[in-house]
């Protein structure tokens, strides 16, 4: 499998999950490299345990195939990895060399994507182009949100402002999402983090349902306590972070997660057990309030 994004990594879980023995090769030190290494790291493990192997930091030099059932692939590194099929998931690129878009007075970028405003309106006002063909984040989700806000935009239908918490589900196995900063930007932005997380082995939900290898990881500001990240992996991790993406759509703290009612047994619950450990982290970190001297001396 050549490549470590989204598309690779999920078909990497099919395949390693019917018993192929799965190779994963990419440039990049670990896979999924966007998102937060703690929620990779669970992808990893589970490849590990399929009987896969990744080799990160390694690029390609050369493939031969025998035509038939045998491909050897040669890393820059000289090692061979042998196998019957080569995967290749190296990126996507949008199809629109050919279709003779500048005659319409559409601009391309350097990257072949096609140029928009923030409405999805090319440089020729009355043509609008929404999905792969304008770049990241190329998801369904952001894609039908996209094609809505310039069709409003088109027929003078007032919008609000495109909100910039996207989240992300990758379908391998197990289930990633993430919505919002990661660990590592937080701390870039703020010099600091509040880490928050609750192991699925903790939710009575995880137990009964036997998926107890997972977790929910809330990222919150340093001084504020406001939710600025919430990544999982696991079971339903996927759905499980919308409700992450609605506190920080709100500006909301982890405090609210604590005084929150949630459903029992639920993954949903997770909330609040990373809250409280979010409680837990902060109260370390407050100085404890001097002692009055006469206590002190009556002590």
């Amino acid at each position: 499998m050549l490549g470590s994004g989204v598309i690779a990594c999920e078909y990497a879980s099919i395949f390693a999950a019917l018993g192929s023995k799965v190779t994963i090769i990419d440039r990049a030190p670990r896979p999924l490299s966007f998102m937060d290494p703690e929620i990779t790291d669970h992808f990893t493990r589970q490849l590990l345990a399929f009987g896969g192997r990744f080799i990160g930091g390694r690029k390609l030099q050369k493939v031969q195939w025998d035509g038939l059932s045998r491909v050897e692939t040669t890393l820059d590194d000289g090692q061979v990895i042998h196998g019957e099929k080569l995967f290749c998931a190296l990126g996507r690129i949008a199809q629109v060399q050919g279709l003779g878009v500048e005659t319409a007075g559409i601009v391309l970028t350097a990257r072949g994507l096609i140029a928009v405003d923030a409405h999805g309106r090319t440089a020729s006002p009355h043509i609008y182009a929404v999905g792969d063909v304008v770049g990241p984040p190329a998801l369904a989700s952001t894609s039908m949100d996209q094609g809505r806000r310039a069709v409003c935009h088109a027929f003078g239908v007032e919008l609000g402002m495109a909100r910039e918490a996207t989240p992300i589900g990758i379908y391998t196995i197990p289930e990633l999402g993430s919505v919002g900063l990661t660990e590592t930007e937080v701390r870039e932005r703020h010099g600091d983090a509040l880490v928050g997380r609750a192991l699925f082995k903790e939710v009575a939900r995880g137990q009964i349902s036997a998926a107890e290898d997972g977790l929910l990881k809330l990222i919150a500001h340093p001084e504020t306590g406001v939710i600025l990240g919430a990544h999982a992996a696991g079971e339903t991790a996927a759905d499980l972070v919308h409700i992450g993406q609605m506190a920080i759509l709100g500006g909301m703290t982890f405090e609210t997660f604590i005084d929150a009612i949630f459903n029992f047994p639920t993954y949903a619950e997770s909330y609040r057990i990373a809250a409280l450990d979010l409680l837990g982290q902060r109260s370390k970190r407050e100085p404890r309030a001097p002692r009055d001297a006469g206590t002190v001396a009556a002590e």
